[in-house]
């Protein structure tokens, strides 16, 4: 039955919009009960439709002359406009409909705070203190007395209005939101990581203090924790979109991909989801790096289309392509990943790669060098293009290049490059002293020689210095 009423529901409010939307278009009048005002207002003010919002509510004010809750949202709707003036005014009409009612008085409060009249807040303040008697709206106060007070630059005081904001309400949000984000609180914040906990500790089943808690965490670096209070809160609270988000981002950030394209999946299963460029880009990397280039590629597609203007999502559809050998799909990716701002050394790399897959030599030669410009000890790139001089005929200026750039570096990239090099140029011996030297320092790292050069997984000399070093 429950299923039932939210459909008859959201097919009456569809057929409610519908109308109004038409009586609109044709210039004709629309004439709505209270009720009927209040659903088109919801509406509209949730898809973020304020201008739409506030033409409604003039029109519930001009048929609904003594009703006080469209002043409120008209109020409001100023609010969010900037508009001071406006919003003063529309109090002031409220004030004559409404002028005890407590949601008004706190409505004014907000808008006092928001335009920063301190003074009047203050004042109206000291009157609700002594009106309301429930924790939520007392809460409500302590929050906004710690926006005044931050205004003021009274940090510290502001900081104890807002713990006492979400002990007596621990669903005040924008306390929350205020105590993790504001600049100021930046010596306290790592305080805040207790009074999450006191929460909690208090209700386990409070859903947005586990979300701020995982928030906390990320902030602080710490990945496991982070995702574990996101569990928590998804858990406690299925219908939030942004907690599935948010724990699908950071078991990407954990290379948990599988687990992450489910959550992202569900995330997208929302209404309201958003499909963003960072979140097609994130379900687009963990599809590659589970070598589904098919769903990779239909992830960048919707990233670029959400964002044109991004070279990464055309840099790693680039990547999708040559790891099919599909060079000249690469070679077009990869070079409007150039043409776009803030491309990296990385887009010229992959376009050299893909030029000398096709023994393009002059152009292979010219990504390159441009990857070095751009990065000059880019020594993946460094060691790309040594190897391919070396197998294009020119091993001395590959070993010559690859000894320049050793004697003002070495990390491990150059030296297992280097040994790569001498091995296509015939240099045995030196390659192995190179190895030796570069097990030495970078004895972790070793898998790099196998991917410059693969054909040394068969080599027994090499495998027999490998094992040396593992004792």
């Amino acid at each position: 039955m429950s299923k039932k009423r939210n459909e008859q529901r959201r097919l009456a409010l569809q057929e409610l919009v519908g109308r109004f939307e038409r009586n609109l278009a044709r210039q004709e009048p629309s004439f709505f009960a209270e009720e009927q005002f209040e659903e088109l207002l919801n509406h509209y003010f949730e898809r973020g439709d304020f201008d739409r919002t506030l033409y409604v509510a003039d029109l519930a004010i001009s048929q609904h002359r003594y009703t006080p809750e469209f002043y409120k949202w008209k109020a409001l709707i100023h609010k969010i406009h900037l508009e001071e003036e406006e919003a003063m005014e529309t109090l002031e009409q409220l004030a004559i409909y409404a002028p005890n009612d407590e949601e008004a008085l706190l409505l004014r409060l907000e808008v006092y705070v928001h335009f920063e009249k301190n003074e009047a807040a203050k004042e109206l303040l000291d009157t609700l203190h002594n009106r309301v008697d429930s924790d939520l709206k007392r809460g409500m106060l302590h929050y906004f007395d710690g926006l005044i007070l931050l205004q003021q630059g009274h940090v510290e005081a502001s900081w104890a209005a807002l713990t006492e904001a979400v002990t007596l309400d621990p669903y005040q949000e924008p306390a929350l939101d205020e105590m993790l984000n504001a600049n100021e609180f930046s010596h306290l914040r790592p305080s805040f990581n207790g009074i999450l906990l006191r929460l909690v500790n208090d209700d386990p089943f409070n859903h947005l203090a586990w979300f701020y808690l995982g928030l906390w965490y990320d902030d602080y670096g710490q990945d496991y924790k982070a995702t574990d209070a996101f569990a928590y809160a998804r858990a406690l609270n299925e219908r939030e979109p942004r907690y599935e988000l948010d724990y699908a981002d950071k078991l990407f950030d954990l290379n948990r991909f599988d687990a992450a394209l489910r959550c992202y999946d569900r995330y997208f299963n929302f209404p309201d989801a958003e499909g963003s460029y960072e979140t097609h880009m994130r379900v687009g990397r963990s599809h590659q790096m589970l070598d589904d280039l098919d769903k990779a590629r239909a992830a960048y597609f919707k990233a670029s289309e959400a964002d044109p203007g991004m070279f990464d999502t055309y840099q790693y559809l680039g990547e999708c392509y040559a790891a099919e050998g599909k060079w000249s799909q690469a070679i077009h990716n990869y070079t409007r990943a150039t043409e776009l701002p803030n491309h990296t050394a990385e887009c010229w790399l992959g376009l050299g790669l893909c030029y000398s897959a096709l023994n393009e030599f002059a152009a292979a030669e010219e990504a390159y060098g441009k990857a070095i410009s751009l990065e000059p000890r880019y020594s993946d790139a460094i060691v790309s293009y040594a190897i391919f001089l070396a197998d294009n005929g020119q091993e001395q200026n590959a070993l010559t290049m690859m000894s320049g750039y050793l004697e003002e570096y070495e990390d491990a990239s150059l030296l297992y490059g280097m040994v790569a090099v001498c091995l296509i140029s015939n240099r045995r011996s030196r390659a192995l002293e190179y190895l030796n030297e570069a097990l030495a320092g970078f004895f972790d790292d070793r898998e790099m020689l196998l991917e410059w050069y693969p054909n040394l997984r068969e080599d027994r000399e090499v495998d027999a210095i490998f094992k040396l070093y593992e004792i």
